[in-house]
Parts: structure tokens; sequence; C-alpha cells
């Protein structure tokens, strides 16, 4: 095997087994190696599959969280509404329990009473009776000096002290 060397000035001036070894004297052009693949990702690109990972995922978790947060407003309003019809048929049983009828069975029922017999109403054509007023709160007489004991002639003292303590 031989190979097709190029002929250059160099080597017609050399002999042959020189111009060999010429040729084999001069360096190899060196490519600037590539890096060869060995299966695993450089961290720059781990770092940008990661941020689309969660630049794709976050929009996901905000609507799972404000579809979560509508689930459970409707929850809470269908629990209110039951409430609203829980009052309204407990006020209804309420003016229900506080019905003239009701209450008058439950009465005959429940405590043996009976009804009431009719009433009989008596019309007076006299006035009243003038009212009395204590004598502590009417005006003194003559002796007005005299102390409410003393002005009782005639009644022990006990008497004129309870009676002076207690209307007359």
């Amino acid at each position: 095997m031989t190979t097709a060397k190029p002929s250059t000035t160099l080597d017609a001036s050399l002999p042959t087994s020189a111009a060999s070894d010429a040729w084999h004297a001069l360096p190899r052009p060196v490519l600037p190696q590539r890096p060869r693949y060995t299966g695993r990702m450089p961290a720059w690109a781990w770092l940008a599959v990661i941020g689309l990972c969660i630049a794709a995922v976050l929009p996901v978790v905000r609507t799972s969280s404000v579809t979560e947060s509508g689930s459970e407003l409707r929850a809470l309003e269908a629990e209110r509404e039951r409430l609203n019809s829980e009052i309204r048929s407990l006020a209804a049983y309420v003016g229900q329990l506080g019905s003239l009828s009701r209450i008058q069975q439950q009465a005959v029922e429940r405590f043996n009473m009976v009804a009431a017999r009719p009433t009989v109403a008596l019309d007076v054509s006299q006035p009243p009776p003038a009212r009395t007023m204590p004598t502590r709160f009417l005006p003194k007489s003559a002796g007005a000096g005299q102390d409410a004991f003393e002005s009782r002639a005639g009644t022990s003292f006990w008497q004129a002290t309870i009676d002076a303590l207690i209307f007359d």
C-alpha cells in the first residue's frame, strides 16, 4: 500500500528515501478537538430544561389552585343556601308553635285546662270613693311646733312611732 504523496519542490530536491522521511517529519494538522458526546448533558442544559419545566408547570399549578378555590367557594355557597333554607323552615316551625290554636290544644292536652267561662262586666254609675291622704301628708294644725309623738294625745309611745312609720 503506497499512498500517493503530493509532489512539492522540496520533495524533488531530496532523494526518495529522504522525501518519504520528510513527509513524515511534517507535523500533522491538528483539528480542534470537539468534545465527544459521552451521553451526559452539560449543567447549563440541565438548568435550561429545569427552567422550562418550571415555566410550563407554573400556569398549571396556578390554574389548579384557582379551580380548587372556585370549587371550595361553590361548596360554601351551597352550604349557605342549605343553612338559609333550614333557617326558613325553622322560622315557619316557630310560627306554627306560636299559633293560638296550637297553644289552646297544648293547654287542654298537657295541662288539662278548660275553656274560660264567659266574663260578666258590671257598669257602675257611681264615682269611686275619694281617696284619703295619710296624716303625715296633711297640713299641720294649730300646734305646728309640736312633735308628731306629742300631737297624738292618748296614744302610747310605740303606737305613735308605728303610726309615724306607716301610712294612715
